[in-house]
């Protein structure tokens, strides 16, 4: 299955919200309107997996919710204990896909994704048509500048490493003034020193 262009490629090295990650996988999805929505499996160091999701110009961060305190009843769901209501309905095909690519089910080529709200966030329920295969995210969205490609990274590193130069520079030339003043104000005083001296020895 060919893949369209994207914002990411196959073991990418990224940083999401401060944190190391590796893209594993990639899947795409075309949707019922005509968008394609790209979903990377993303891996830190430890082998802790979270899904990006890229829509346009939107990401967000998809975190699967456990199966236990889950029930749907018409345009509602109940997630341990929160209720959520019905905001949009997807139907989704998969287009393409590589690496370890976060299917809800081998071989899945069709979803209906739903979102749903509250006051106190959002999150999906994608079932497989056909089978018993449900699953709910947390969904929880990422600013651009919060998503750093590997360019952007070394850049921003670079950056940082530039600004701590800097900085320790400046921190060195304010000592090194520092101490030159204090033997500026010693020398001073040795001088008034010797003048009151030699002052006294001349009026014996």
């Amino acid at each position: 299955m060919a893949l369209q262009p994207s914002r990411f490629k196959l073991d990418d090295q990224l940083s999401v919200a401060g944190k190391r990650v590796r893209v594993a996988g990639r899947l795409q999805l075309a949707t019922d309107d005509g968008s394609v929505a790209t979903r990377y499996l993303v891996v830190d160091a430890a082998g802790t997996a979270q899904i990006l999701e890229e829509r346009g110009e939107e990401l967000a961060l998809l975190r699967p919710l456990p199966p236990e305190g889950q029930r749907a009843a018409g345009k509602t769901v109940a997630v341990l204990g929160s209720k959520y209501a019905l905001a949009g309905l997807r139907k989704m095909t998969v287009s393409g896909a590589e690496g370890q690519a976060p299917l809800a089910a081998p071989g899945a080529q069709l979803l209906l994704s739903g979102m749903f709200e509250s006051p106190s966030g959002a999150l999906l329920r994608e079932l497989v048509p056909g089978t018993s295969v449900q699953t709910f995210f947390g969904v929880k969205p990422v600013a651009a500048e919060e998503v750093l490609g590997a360019e952007q990274l070394a850049a921003r590193q670079e950056a940082e490493r530039f600004a701590a130069e800097q900085q320790a520079e400046a921190k060195a030339e304010a000592e090194e003034a520092e101490s030159h003043g204090m033997l500026k104000k010693a020398a001073g005083w040795i001088v008034v020193i010797v003048v009151v001296g030699a002052l006294a020895y001349a009026s014996r």
